[in-house]
């Protein structure tokens, strides 16, 4: 997961780790869920620390935020959906700033 920042906005990029350079999905999966907190500490506990974004089938996916959160960080984490509806693991923990 990679991020790339504007004002109030995050675009999140999400790959399969195992071909980095391609936009392509790994087989079988629908798209990844996308999930934030905004706050000083990252999140201890995906399943009650995180707030669910959405579930998005193609890169990348665009994060929009109010004038109350900027300079505050944003902890992202994802992880992959199949077409059963299957969850993968959590992805490592991306941490940006909201710039104002």
């Amino acid at each position: 997961m990679t991020g790339c920042l504007l004002r109030l906005q995050h675009t999140v990029a999400f790959m399969d780790e195992s071909t980095p350079t391609s936009k392509a999905k790994p087989a079988g999966v629908m798209g990844a869920e996308i999930w934030v907190k905004v706050g000083d500490a990252p999140p201890v506990d995906p399943d009650t620390d995180l707030t669910f974004l959405g579930l998005d089938t193609r890169t990348p996916y665009l994060a929009e935020y109010g004038g109350a959160d900027g300079g505050k960080p944003a902890h992202y984490m994802a992880r992959w959906v199949n077409a059963k509806g299957e969850k993968g693991p959590w992805s490592e923990t991306l941490t940006v700033t909201i710039s104002a």
